[in-house]
């Protein structure tokens, strides 16, 4: 497969995880602040700031994704996001109980350890899509007369 075959299908599927994601957070988001607020990792931080700062975050990633220009931009920021999610999701996880998750959607509904491998899956292919970005393409050299 080519290469920017591969980088389009990933900045096709981080799209529509995060507009996913976003939406379904916006259309609850008294919920999520309210989710948030009980979080022990987040306990000591303005939700009305936290709360809108992720959304936009994350439909901010879903547009610089859309574009050449940004979308190396975009793979970084979605690195950024998904490997500060799958971290929040372990530590919450591993040294906490009943902490609901304020992902919106059906991610809010997953069990913990499901939601963890999927993140970390997402992860990757953010990275991935952020190497493939970075890396020079292989152009055949012109001699220059």
């Amino acid at each position: 497969m080519k290469r920017n075959t591969i980088i389009t299908i990933l900045s096709y599927a981080l799209s529509i995880l995060f507009v996913y994601a976003a939406s379904a957070k916006a259309m609850v988001y008294t919920d999520f602040m309210a989710d948030i607020a009980k979080s022990p990792l987040l306990v000591n931080y303005n939700k009305a700031i936290i709360a809108p700062g992720i959304l936009g975050l994350e439909f901010s990633t879903v547009i610089l994704l859309q574009f050449k220009a940004t979308l190396k931009l975009g793979f970084y920021l979605s690195s950024f996001l998904m490997l500060m999610f799958t971290l929040y999701l372990s530590t919450l996880y591993f040294f906490y109980t009943n902490i609901p998750c304020s992902c919106g959607g059906v991610l809010g509904r997953i069990p913990y350890p499901v939601h963890i491998v999927f993140n970390l899956l997402f992860t990757i292919l953010s990275f991935t899509g952020a190497f493939l970005c970075s890396k020079p393409e292989n152009r055949p050299q012109t001699a220059v007369v």
